[in-house]
């Protein structure tokens, strides 16, 4: 799938499910911004990139401010060009259960997972209008459609992302610009060994037992990698894509079937 001549951002890239989408995406041909807040292990991705001959910069942008957004595509524009792809994938885990969740593990999750995907798809959308052509891949997740307790912010933002790519795909769609959604099930991240803590505590389970009895559910019989994510963005990003809008696909091992 060639992405020649085509920028791409990708937020929450410094390391997991967006370090593997910003490679695969380089991968496929595009020059790609690494962005994340932490900006030493974006430029370590970003400088692997470049060693592979890709055209790359990490941009330490936060997604819940939009003059840093602001500044930040416009020094990506400058050097990279305009993009035309945009992954929405910074994400936070705060374990938040009713009677013990803060306002402000409350309001840190929905900023960072749903307002920030709104902030860089403003901030994107007119480059993409006016080149007549883009695409947009927001990151929601299995618990956008189950709930397992304990993750009130956690499953409204991804909830709330699903609502705000079928709303952007319906508004864009006249420009050519296709909008979709991926939703992880348990890939092997730093996020999933934070939920098997939050887990462990709740149910008094060790890691390996929550691991093993996580997997054993799974109908392919494994955790999911992030280049199985990353492999979905590549699809989405593609032309192969270029007549499906509004959607989200689950890839989670067949565990939860939409």
């Amino acid at each position: 799938m060639s992405l020649q001549g085509k920028t791409a951002l990708v937020t929450g890239a410094a390391q997991g499910i967006g370090a593997a989408i910003a490679s695969r995406l380089a991968q496929d041909g595009a020059a790609v911004a690494v962005i994340d807040i932490n900006a030493k292990k974006a430029e370590e991705v970003a400088a692997a990139l470049r060693a592979t001959g890709i055209r790359s910069l990490s941009a330490a942008i936060d997604v819940t401010d939009h003059e840093s957004i602001a500044d930040g595509l416009d020094g990506i524009a400058g050097e990279l060009g305009a993009p035309q792809i945009l992954v929405n994938n910074a994400g936070i885990y705060k374990s938040t259960a009713l009677l013990d969740a803060s306002s402000e593990s409350w309001d840190i999750s929905l900023d960072v997972m749903l307002k920030g995907v709104l902030l860089m798809s403003q901030a994107a959308a007119p480059h993409m209008i006016r080149a007549g052509w883009g695409r947009i891949i927001n990151l929601g997740s299995m618990m956008s459609s189950v709930a397992y307790g304990e993750d009130l912010a956690y499953c409204t933002a991804k909830s709330g992302v699903l609502g705000l790519t079928r709303s952007l795909a319906a508004e864009l769609a006249k420009h050519n610009i296709c909008v979709n959604a991926i939703c992880p099930g348990s890939i092997l991240t730093t996020m999933l060994e934070k939920v098997g803590r939050a887990v462990e505590r709740r149910d008094g389970l060790e890691k390996e037992s929550w691991l093993q009895k996580r997997t054993g559910e799974i109908p392919l019989g494994r955790l999911g990698a992030p280049e199985d994510i990353a492999n979905a963005v590549s699809f989405f990003c593609s032309e192969d894509s270029s007549y499906v809008t509004g959607q989200s696909l689950h890839v989670n091992g067949g565990i939860y079937q939409s």
